[in-house]
């Protein structure tokens, strides 16, 4: 599963990204982005919780894996795979998580090439 990218459309203004109406964090945007569609490709491993900030993650299904926990939730109406080394509690819950800008790919919407 550290493959996985979860990919969700949305437009990049400036530095970060819209995805419905939350903003997420972006490292490397190159010129010529503002403002165009783009899909946010990051890897489950990649996401952080956080106690402040972040963005609010709905969470569906928690996944307790050995030294892992796989948690599956939606920012928005956007699916998405985490993986985090801290415990999670299984049930309905929401949790701050921050995807690390560094590790965000962008790809171009229509031919899926990387842009970043």
């Amino acid at each position: 599963t550290g493959s996985v990218l979860n990919d969700n459309p949305g437009s990049v203004p400036g530095d970060n990204q819209h995805v419905g109406d939350k903003l997420l964090p972006v490292g490397d945007v190159p010129a010529g982005l503002d403002g165009r569609r783009v899909s946010y490709g990051i890897r489950p491993e990649h996401i952080s919780l956080v106690s402040e900030g972040g963005v609010p993650l709905k969470v569906m299904v928690v996944e307790p894996m050995g030294s892992e926990t796989q948690v599956v939730g939606d920012i928005g109406s956007s699916r998405i795979v985490c993986v985090f080394r801290e415990r999670v509690q299984p049930g309905p819950q929401t949790l701050n998580v921050l995807p690390d800008p560094n590790a965000v790919h962008l790809f171009d919407t229509q031919s899926g090439a990387r842009l970043n």
